[in-house]
Protein backbone atom coordinates (compact mmCIF):
# COMPACT_ATOMS: atom_id res chain seq x y z
CA UNK A 1 0.00 0.00 0.00
CA UNK A 2 1.36 3.40 -0.94
CA UNK A 3 0.19 6.49 0.21
CA UNK A 4 0.30 9.92 -1.63
CA UNK A 5 4.03 10.71 -1.49
CA UNK A 6 6.03 14.14 -2.19
CA UNK A 7 7.51 13.12 -5.17
CA UNK A 8 10.83 14.90 -4.33
CA UNK A 9 13.87 13.50 -6.48
CA UNK A 10 16.47 12.33 -4.54
CA UNK A 11 20.13 13.97 -5.07
CA UNK A 12 22.53 11.00 -5.51
CA UNK A 13 25.37 13.94 -5.13
CA UNK A 14 23.97 15.88 -2.17
CA UNK A 15 24.02 13.37 0.94
CA UNK A 16 21.92 16.06 2.86
CA UNK A 17 19.90 18.02 0.75
CA UNK A 18 16.98 19.90 2.27
CA UNK A 19 14.65 17.65 3.35
CA UNK A 20 17.21 15.17 4.86
CA UNK A 21 19.29 17.91 6.91
CA UNK A 22 15.57 18.81 8.22
CA UNK A 23 14.85 15.25 9.44
CA UNK A 24 17.97 13.48 10.37
CA UNK A 25 20.78 14.89 12.85
CA UNK A 26 24.00 14.00 10.99
CA UNK A 27 26.96 15.89 10.09
CA UNK A 28 27.51 16.17 6.05
CA UNK A 29 30.50 16.36 4.29
CA UNK A 30 31.61 19.10 2.59
CA UNK A 31 32.66 16.56 -0.45
CA UNK A 32 29.65 13.87 -0.69
CA UNK A 33 31.57 10.22 -0.41
CA UNK A 34 32.47 8.00 -3.57
CA UNK A 35 29.62 5.49 -3.99
CA UNK A 36 32.95 2.99 -4.79
CA UNK A 37 33.65 3.48 -1.11
CA UNK A 38 30.54 0.96 -0.84
CA UNK A 39 32.22 -2.68 0.37
CA UNK A 40 29.10 -4.14 -1.98
CA UNK A 41 31.47 -6.99 -2.21
CA UNK A 42 31.13 -8.43 0.77
CA UNK A 43 27.58 -7.19 1.25
CA UNK A 44 26.46 -10.77 0.62
CA UNK A 45 28.36 -11.77 3.70
CA UNK A 46 27.29 -8.71 6.09
CA UNK A 47 23.85 -8.87 7.79
CA UNK A 48 20.99 -6.32 6.69
CA UNK A 49 21.85 -4.25 9.87
CA UNK A 50 25.29 -4.10 8.94
CA UNK A 51 24.48 -2.88 4.89
CA UNK A 52 21.84 -0.26 6.49
CA UNK A 53 24.29 0.99 8.09
CA UNK A 54 27.09 1.16 5.43
CA UNK A 55 24.10 2.49 3.03
CA UNK A 56 22.49 5.54 4.74
CA UNK A 57 22.79 7.77 5.21
CA UNK A 58 23.86 7.99 1.40
CA UNK A 59 25.10 8.85 -1.09
CA UNK A 60 23.45 5.69 -3.02
CA UNK A 61 21.45 5.18 -6.56
CA UNK A 62 18.12 3.79 -5.63
CA UNK A 63 17.71 2.41 -9.48
CA UNK A 64 20.84 -0.16 -8.82
CA UNK A 65 20.49 -3.01 -6.60
CA UNK A 66 22.63 -4.53 -3.89
CA UNK A 67 23.15 -7.77 -2.89
CA UNK A 68 21.00 -9.62 -0.62
CA UNK A 69 22.13 -9.31 3.17
CA UNK A 70 23.04 -12.93 5.02
CA UNK A 71 20.56 -14.11 7.17
CA UNK A 72 22.37 -16.17 9.25
CA UNK A 73 24.74 -12.75 10.15
CA UNK A 74 21.76 -10.96 10.47
CA UNK A 75 20.23 -13.52 12.94
CA UNK A 76 23.80 -12.75 15.00
CA UNK A 77 22.86 -9.33 15.40
CA UNK A 78 23.39 -8.47 19.27
CA UNK A 79 20.38 -5.98 19.15
CA UNK A 80 17.92 -8.16 16.95
CA UNK A 81 14.74 -9.97 17.74
CA UNK A 82 13.03 -12.71 16.30
CA UNK A 83 9.69 -11.79 14.82
CA UNK A 84 7.02 -13.99 16.78
CA UNK A 85 6.55 -17.58 15.07
CA UNK A 86 9.06 -16.76 12.58
CA UNK A 87 12.65 -17.37 11.81
CA UNK A 88 13.22 -13.64 10.98
CA UNK A 89 15.48 -11.71 12.90
CA UNK A 90 14.37 -8.33 12.82
CA UNK A 91 16.77 -4.87 13.92
CA UNK A 92 15.26 -1.61 14.16
CA UNK A 93 16.78 0.95 12.46
CA UNK A 94 14.22 3.87 12.76
CA UNK A 95 12.54 5.03 15.69
CA UNK A 96 8.87 4.31 15.08
CA UNK A 97 7.05 7.12 17.33
CA UNK A 98 9.12 9.09 19.98
CA UNK A 99 12.57 11.21 19.59
CA UNK A 100 12.04 11.22 16.07
CA UNK A 101 11.24 14.10 13.34
CA UNK A 102 7.15 14.01 12.21
CA UNK A 103 7.07 15.54 8.53
CA UNK A 104 3.96 17.32 8.14
CA UNK A 105 3.37 14.36 5.35
CA UNK A 106 3.79 11.58 8.33
CA UNK A 107 1.06 13.39 10.36
CA UNK A 108 -0.98 13.78 7.71
CA UNK A 109 -1.49 10.22 7.18
CA UNK A 110 -1.60 9.11 10.72
CA UNK A 111 -4.65 11.51 11.31
CA UNK A 112 -6.25 9.98 8.00
CA UNK A 113 -5.52 6.75 9.49
CA UNK A 114 -7.21 7.66 12.19
CA UNK A 115 -10.26 9.11 11.08
CA UNK A 116 -10.87 5.73 8.88
CA UNK A 117 -10.05 3.59 11.87
CA UNK A 118 -12.08 5.72 13.88
CA UNK A 119 -15.26 5.76 11.76
CA UNK A 120 -15.15 1.79 11.74
CA UNK A 121 -16.18 1.78 15.15
CA UNK A 122 -19.58 2.84 14.09
CA UNK A 123 -20.01 -0.12 12.23
CA UNK A 124 -21.97 -2.01 14.58
CA UNK A 125 -23.99 1.03 15.20
CA UNK A 126 -24.70 1.18 11.45
CA UNK A 127 -24.97 -2.67 10.57
CA UNK A 128 -27.47 -3.76 8.14
CA UNK A 129 -27.57 -6.67 5.42
CA UNK A 130 -27.33 -4.57 2.72
CA UNK A 131 -24.62 -2.41 4.21
CA UNK A 132 -22.80 -5.65 4.33
CA UNK A 133 -23.20 -6.76 0.89
CA UNK A 134 -22.15 -2.90 -0.08
CA UNK A 135 -18.66 -4.07 1.98
CA UNK A 136 -18.19 -7.32 0.30
CA UNK A 137 -19.48 -5.39 -3.11
CA UNK A 138 -16.54 -2.52 -2.58
CA UNK A 139 -13.79 -5.00 -1.07
CA UNK A 140 -14.19 -7.09 -4.30
CA UNK A 141 -13.97 -4.39 -6.89
CA UNK A 142 -11.07 -2.32 -4.99
CA UNK A 143 -9.48 -5.20 -3.64
CA UNK A 144 -9.41 -7.55 -6.05
CA UNK A 145 -9.87 -5.50 -9.49
CA UNK A 146 -8.18 -2.39 -8.65
CA UNK A 147 -5.33 -3.39 -6.37
CA UNK A 148 -3.82 -6.88 -6.80
CA UNK A 149 -5.69 -7.10 -10.48
CA UNK A 150 -4.91 -4.01 -12.23
CA UNK A 151 -1.97 -2.00 -9.87
CA UNK A 152 -0.08 -4.96 -9.20
CA UNK A 153 -0.27 -7.70 -11.66
CA UNK A 154 -1.31 -5.58 -14.90
CA UNK A 155 0.39 -2.12 -14.05
CA UNK A 156 3.41 -3.05 -12.18
CA UNK A 157 4.20 -6.08 -13.59
CA UNK A 158 2.69 -6.10 -17.07
CA UNK A 159 1.77 -9.69 -17.20
CA UNK A 160 -1.16 -9.31 -19.13
CA UNK A 161 -2.29 -6.42 -21.60
CA UNK A 162 -6.51 -5.03 -21.67
CA UNK A 163 -7.84 -2.82 -24.60
CA UNK A 164 -7.00 0.56 -22.98
CA UNK A 165 -10.77 1.25 -21.85
CA UNK A 166 -10.78 -1.74 -19.91
CA UNK A 167 -6.97 -0.96 -18.67
CA UNK A 168 -8.23 2.18 -17.55
CA UNK A 169 -11.34 1.15 -15.80
CA UNK A 170 -9.94 -1.44 -13.69
CA UNK A 171 -7.02 1.36 -12.92
CA UNK A 172 -10.21 3.26 -11.14
CA UNK A 173 -11.01 0.80 -9.17
CA UNK A 174 -7.49 0.63 -7.44
CA UNK A 175 -8.12 4.54 -7.40
CA UNK A 176 -10.87 3.88 -5.03
CA UNK A 177 -8.83 1.81 -2.59
CA UNK A 178 -7.43 5.20 -1.16
CA UNK A 179 -3.78 3.31 -1.79
CA UNK A 180 -2.53 6.13 -3.84
CA UNK A 181 -2.48 6.96 -7.55
CA UNK A 182 -1.36 4.44 -9.95
CA UNK A 183 1.65 6.43 -10.82
CA UNK A 184 2.60 6.62 -7.11
CA UNK A 185 1.40 2.61 -6.16
CA UNK A 186 3.18 0.96 -9.15
CA UNK A 187 6.67 2.95 -8.63
CA UNK A 188 7.13 1.88 -5.15
CA UNK A 189 6.15 -1.80 -6.07
CA UNK A 190 8.58 -1.69 -8.86
CA UNK A 191 11.68 -0.29 -6.12
CA UNK A 192 9.95 -3.19 -3.51
CA UNK A 193 11.13 -6.18 -6.27
CA UNK A 194 14.56 -4.86 -7.36
CA UNK A 195 15.25 -3.64 -3.61
CA UNK A 196 13.38 -7.05 -1.45
CA UNK A 197 14.31 -7.24 2.04
CA UNK A 198 17.48 -5.34 1.69
CA UNK A 199 17.75 -2.01 3.01
CA UNK A 200 16.59 -0.27 -0.35
CA UNK A 201 13.13 -2.30 0.12
CA UNK A 202 10.79 0.69 1.36
CA UNK A 203 9.03 -2.18 4.04
CA UNK A 204 11.22 -5.12 4.90
CA UNK A 205 10.50 -7.40 7.94
CA UNK A 206 14.07 -7.11 8.97
CA UNK A 207 13.38 -3.53 10.47
CA UNK A 208 10.32 -5.37 12.47
CA UNK A 209 6.58 -6.72 11.78
CA UNK A 210 5.39 -3.39 12.01
CA UNK A 211 7.84 -1.26 10.29
CA UNK A 212 7.14 -3.40 7.45
CA UNK A 213 2.94 -3.95 7.95
CA UNK A 214 2.36 0.04 8.21
CA UNK A 215 5.28 1.83 10.36
CA UNK A 216 6.84 2.95 6.68
CA UNK A 217 3.97 4.13 5.02
CA UNK A 218 4.61 7.11 8.63
CA UNK A 219 8.24 7.91 8.08
CA UNK A 220 7.99 9.64 4.70
CA UNK A 221 11.86 10.98 5.20
CA UNK A 222 12.90 7.17 4.88
CA UNK A 223 10.46 6.17 1.99
CA UNK A 224 11.29 9.32 -0.47
CA UNK A 225 15.16 8.13 0.17
CA UNK A 226 14.45 4.69 -0.86
CA UNK A 227 11.17 5.18 -3.46
CA UNK A 228 11.62 8.95 -4.55
CA UNK A 229 13.17 8.80 -7.50
CA UNK A 230 10.19 8.00 -9.63
CA UNK A 231 11.49 7.10 -13.03
CA UNK A 232 10.36 3.37 -13.20
CA UNK A 233 7.20 3.89 -15.23
CA UNK A 234 8.07 5.60 -18.44
CA UNK A 235 5.62 2.92 -19.80
CA UNK A 236 2.77 4.73 -18.26
CA UNK A 237 4.00 7.90 -17.98
CA UNK A 238 3.37 8.54 -21.39
CA UNK A 239 -0.33 7.94 -20.47
CA UNK A 240 -2.43 11.18 -20.27
CA UNK A 241 -4.84 9.46 -18.06
CA UNK A 242 -1.98 7.88 -15.25
CA UNK A 243 -0.97 12.07 -15.17
CA UNK A 244 -4.64 13.29 -14.76
CA UNK A 245 -5.20 10.79 -11.69
CA UNK A 246 -1.85 12.01 -10.47
CA UNK A 247 -2.66 15.02 -10.19
CA UNK A 248 -6.68 15.03 -9.19
CA UNK A 249 -6.14 12.03 -7.15
CA UNK A 250 -7.68 13.69 -3.43
CA UNK A 251 -10.37 14.55 -5.50
CA UNK A 252 -11.45 11.28 -6.66
CA UNK A 253 -11.23 10.41 -2.85
CA UNK A 254 -13.14 12.62 -1.90
CA UNK A 255 -16.02 12.19 -4.66
CA UNK A 256 -16.15 8.86 -3.66
CA UNK A 257 -17.30 9.32 -0.04
CA UNK A 258 -19.57 11.82 -1.14
CA UNK A 259 -21.09 9.45 -3.64
CA UNK A 260 -20.78 6.79 -0.60
CA UNK A 261 -22.86 9.56 1.67
CA UNK A 262 -25.35 10.38 -1.50
CA UNK A 263 -26.25 6.58 -1.72
CA UNK A 264 -26.69 5.20 1.86
CA UNK A 265 -26.03 7.83 4.32
CA UNK A 266 -23.22 7.77 7.36
CA UNK A 267 -23.80 3.70 7.09
CA UNK A 268 -22.61 3.34 3.35
CA UNK A 269 -19.83 5.93 4.54
CA UNK A 270 -18.63 3.62 7.28
CA UNK A 271 -19.07 0.12 5.79
CA UNK A 272 -18.46 0.59 1.59
CA UNK A 273 -16.15 3.33 2.60
CA UNK A 274 -13.75 3.35 6.19
CA UNK A 275 -14.48 -0.29 7.05
CA UNK A 276 -13.80 -1.36 3.86
CA UNK A 277 -10.71 1.48 3.01
CA UNK A 278 -9.11 -0.32 6.61
CA UNK A 279 -9.31 -3.82 5.34
CA UNK A 280 -8.16 -3.30 2.02
CA UNK A 281 -5.62 -1.29 3.61
CA UNK A 282 -4.56 -4.52 6.05
CA UNK A 283 -5.15 -7.23 3.60
CA UNK A 284 -2.31 -4.83 0.97
CA UNK A 285 0.00 -5.19 3.91
CA UNK A 286 -0.43 -8.59 5.28
CA UNK A 287 0.82 -9.28 1.60
CA UNK A 288 4.36 -7.03 2.93
CA UNK A 289 4.99 -8.43 6.45
CA UNK A 290 3.06 -11.57 6.89
CA UNK A 291 3.95 -13.24 3.85
CA UNK A 292 7.79 -12.19 4.65
CA UNK A 293 7.90 -13.97 7.59
CA UNK A 294 5.43 -16.78 8.16
CA UNK A 295 4.68 -20.05 5.50
CA UNK A 296 6.85 -21.69 3.09
CA UNK A 297 9.22 -21.37 0.50
CA UNK A 298 8.71 -23.54 -2.90
CA UNK A 299 10.98 -21.23 -4.53
CA UNK A 300 14.67 -20.61 -4.12
CA UNK A 301 14.38 -16.26 -4.30
CA UNK A 302 17.45 -15.40 -1.60
CA UNK A 303 14.75 -13.00 -0.20
CA UNK A 304 12.22 -13.89 2.67
CA UNK A 305 9.14 -14.01 0.28
CA UNK A 306 6.63 -17.03 1.66
CA UNK A 307 3.66 -18.34 0.94
CA UNK A 308 0.96 -17.81 3.23
CA UNK A 309 -2.47 -19.64 2.69
CA UNK A 310 -5.22 -17.44 4.95
CA UNK A 311 -3.40 -13.98 2.91
CA UNK A 312 -3.61 -16.25 0.09
CA UNK A 313 -7.55 -16.15 0.32
CA UNK A 314 -7.50 -12.84 1.99
CA UNK A 315 -5.69 -10.78 -0.80
CA UNK A 316 -7.04 -12.98 -3.39
CA UNK A 317 -4.28 -14.84 -4.32
CA UNK A 318 -1.72 -12.68 -3.57
CA UNK A 319 -0.05 -15.21 -0.59
CA UNK A 320 1.48 -17.07 -2.93
CA UNK A 321 4.12 -14.75 -2.06
CA UNK A 322 7.00 -17.11 -2.99
CA UNK A 323 5.84 -18.12 -6.27
CA UNK A 324 5.57 -14.32 -7.05
CA UNK A 325 8.58 -13.18 -6.28
CA UNK A 326 10.08 -15.91 -8.17
CA UNK A 327 8.18 -15.38 -11.52
CA UNK A 328 7.10 -11.44 -11.18
CA UNK A 329 5.95 -11.54 -14.39
CA UNK A 330 3.47 -14.40 -14.51
CA UNK A 331 -0.38 -13.58 -14.29
CA UNK A 332 -1.03 -16.63 -11.88
CA UNK A 333 0.69 -16.47 -8.53
CA UNK A 334 -1.28 -20.14 -7.36
CA UNK A 335 0.49 -22.42 -9.38
CA UNK A 336 -1.34 -25.57 -7.56
CA UNK A 337 -5.10 -26.54 -7.59
CA UNK A 338 -5.41 -25.63 -4.14
CA UNK A 339 -3.55 -22.40 -3.63
CA UNK A 340 -7.08 -20.24 -4.26
CA UNK A 341 -6.15 -17.30 -6.95
CA UNK A 342 -9.49 -15.37 -7.48
CA UNK A 343 -7.76 -12.41 -8.84
CA UNK A 344 -6.20 -15.17 -11.98
CA UNK A 345 -9.63 -16.91 -12.32
CA UNK A 346 -10.54 -13.09 -13.29
CA UNK A 347 -7.79 -12.84 -15.70
CA UNK A 348 -8.38 -16.56 -16.59
CA UNK A 349 -12.08 -15.19 -17.91
CA UNK A 350 -11.12 -12.08 -19.60
CA UNK A 351 -8.23 -14.14 -21.48
CA UNK A 352 -11.04 -16.63 -22.76
CA UNK A 353 -13.38 -13.67 -23.21
CA UNK A 354 -10.55 -11.85 -25.57
CA UNK A 355 -10.25 -8.87 -23.48
CA UNK A 356 -6.80 -10.10 -22.68
CA UNK A 357 -3.68 -11.29 -24.36
CA UNK A 358 -0.15 -11.98 -23.83
CA UNK A 359 -0.71 -13.48 -20.56
CA UNK A 360 2.22 -14.56 -18.94
CA UNK A 361 2.89 -17.50 -17.33
CA UNK A 362 6.25 -19.44 -15.98
CA UNK A 363 6.83 -22.47 -17.65
CA UNK A 364 7.79 -26.44 -16.28
CA UNK A 365 10.82 -26.12 -16.81
CA UNK A 366 11.70 -22.43 -15.39
CA UNK A 367 9.64 -23.51 -12.39
CA UNK A 368 12.03 -26.32 -11.80
CA UNK A 369 14.81 -24.34 -12.50
CA UNK A 370 13.81 -22.33 -8.99
CA UNK A 371 12.32 -25.03 -7.27
CA UNK A 372 13.75 -26.25 -4.02
CA UNK A 373 14.95 -29.56 -4.61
Amino acid sequence: MDLKRNQKMRQIGHPCPKNRAATLEVECPTEPPSESTLPLDQFPEMSYSAQYDQLFPGPFDAKKPVPKPSKAAQEQEKDGKKVLLSDVVATGKRKLWFNRSWEKTDLTYMAFMAVIHGLCLLAPATFSWPMVALFFGTYFITGCLGITLSFHRQLSHRSFVTPKWLEYALAYCGVLAVQGDPLEWVSSHRYHHLHTDTPLDPHSPYEGFWWSHMGWLLDNKITLDRVGTRGNMGDLTTQPFYKFIEKTYAWHVVAMFAALYAFGGLPAVVWGGALRVAWVYHITWFVNSASHVWGYQSYSTGDLSRNNWWVGILAFGEGWHNNHHAFEYSARHGFEWWQWDPTWYVIWTLEKLGLATNVKLPTDKQKARLAFK
